[in-house]
């Protein structure tokens, strides 16, 4: 039986042709693409079928967010006047000291909501990093739950937090916290546990990998760099490396600078084929073709605050022409929305203004990007990426019938120029409808926006962050803060 026909739609199929195919629909069987094929036929044919009107619409692979973030949708624009290093340093310890369950639960489904409703069907997520938890696996659990109930595929990257350790957490119980200092060891094997988890049973719509927060070596392009922190970077590699080979899985950390270099010198054994090396800001020639050696993939983040905050460009048009694969990343939700189709347009912007050249990264390589090259940099792009009989079902829509995306040609440059995430109509992900007409099916969307208020203005006040909530100063009429 056919699950559902996605009917007469624009496909913008990114195949190996990249074909684009009008007045074409898809049938779903089993949470992967049955059959593709003119409407009238596949009408026909699947008449019994529940049927999407796809009309005047884009259908599309889902978008690939490669560094999605949990912890910052519930940390929106707090302490957005703060330096960066304070603020990493302040929202590390309040994600640390000051969330529960509760918190994180919540977190995870508004996290899953928002990358739904802007078109992101696959996202990447570091935890333990950055403050998030993994000083227990329930954290990990609760928000691998909420994700994979809610529909969002995900890959979590199972950290620990930037040294030194031991490292106070703090549990929240009744209302009453309970501190206690955790060790590294510790939390390695809290992550070796969920791993062990995985391995032991069937995977679903989220899976766990290994990740860093950084290097942590000397380096002009990280804040956050001590030298007190530079002593675990041999035993983090270490632990994260025995991790990776144990239960093959994949690694992501966050790279700049002389970071890649480093990395190759001393020999950590982190680079690879399963590697995602996110930012690539600042890095040299060197460190591309370490990349090409390797065959570690990058993901690129134009919005980013790292991209105003700290010098260094990504060379995607250099690491592209290296042949190295190059995925896009919103990163934290907590500075900008997480609407990959406005990083395609950024990603391009970028390029174009720093060569003054117009001719640079395409609009058709910006789709890639956000498409079937992320799913290729997860290592999943014979299963998604592209709209292709056998494939799983990831899909979204894209309505067409509005003023800025008419005149209803040149699609592909429609959807880059011109569409938002909030132009996404409906999405399927491993063949289930999860939004029909923007809006959400798997979960109660308006009752999730009150209980996030409730847990933000709790969390809030056990952070003591009241006074990060309000307008600074310098807000209005002036020319910087």
């Amino acid at each position: 039986m056919t699950d559902l026909l996605i009917h007469n739609a624009t496909i913008v199929t990114m195949d190996a042709e990249r074909r684009i195919l009008e007045g074409n629909s898809v049938a779903i069987e089993g949470g992967r693409i049955a059959e593709i094929g003119p409407a009238s036929r596949l009408a026909a044919k699947h008449a019994q079928a529940p049927r999407l009107d796809a009309g005047r619409k884009i259908l599309l692979p889902g978008l690939v967010d490669l560094h999605g973030y949990l912890g910052g949708s519930l940390l929106k624009s707090i302490g957005e006047d703060m330096d960066a290093a304070t603020k990493r340093d302040k929202l590390e310890t309040v994600l640390s000291r000051s969330t529960d369950e509760e918190w994180w639960a919540v977190e995870a489904e508004l996290a899953a909501v928002e990358r739904l409703k802007l078109g992101t069907t696959t996202m990447f997520s570091m935890m333990g990093g950055n403050g998030t938890r993994t000083d227990a696996p329930v954290f990990a659990e609760i928000a691998a739950e909420a994700l994979g109930r809610i529909g969002l595929r995900s890959r979590i990257g199972l950290s620990p937090a930037r040294p030194p350790w031991p490292r106070p957490y703090s549990t929240w119980r009744n209302g009453q916290e309970s501190e206690r200092q955790v060790g590294f060891e510790e939390v390695i094997q809290v992550c070796d546990g969920l791993l062990a988890k995985q391995a032991r049973g069937p995977r679903g719509l989220v899976d766990y990998c290994v990740a860093l927060s950084r290097i942590g070596n000397r380096n002009d392009h990280d804040p956050v760099w001590t030298p007190e922190r530079e002593v675990w970077i041999r035993r983090q590699a270490e632990a994260i490396g025995d991790l990776m080979r144990r239960y093959d899985v994949g690694f992501f950390t966050h790279m700049y600078g002389n970071a890649i270099e480093y990395a190759h010198d001393e020999k950590l054994g982190l680079l690879g084929p399963r590697a995602i090396l996110s930012h690539c800001t600042g890095i040299s020639d060197r460190s591309i073709a370490i990349m090409k050696e390797t065959g570690s993939h990058a993901a690129h983040h134009p919005r980013a605050a790292r991209m105003y905050s700290f010098p260094g460009r990504c060379p995607v048009p250099e690491l592209i022409d290296a042949g190295i694969t190059v995925g896009l990343g919103a990163d934290t939700p907590s500075n900008h929305d997480c609407d990959l189709f406005l990083d395609m347009k950024a990603a391009i912007l970028l390029q174009r203004m720093h060569f003054k050249d117009a001719r640079m990264l395409p609009p058709g390589k910006a789709l890639e990007m956000a498409t079937i090259d992320g799913s290729r940099a997860l290592g999943l792009d014979q299963e998604l990426g592209s709209v292709e009989l056998g494939k799983k079902a990831d899909l979204i829509t894209v309505d067409l019938a509005q003023p800025h995306l008419s005149p209803r040609d040149m699609p592909a440059y429609r959807l880059v120029y011109g569409a938002t995430g909030r132009d996404v109509s409906d999405v399927i992900v491993d063949g289930r409808l999860v939004m029909q007409g923007r809006k959400l099916l798997t979960i109660d969307e308006a009752a999730l926006l009150d209980r996030v208020q409730e847990v933000y203005h709790r969390f809030v006040a056990r952070g003591g962050l009241e006074s990060l909530t309000g307008m600074p100063q310098r807000f209005w009429g002036v020319s910087r803060t």
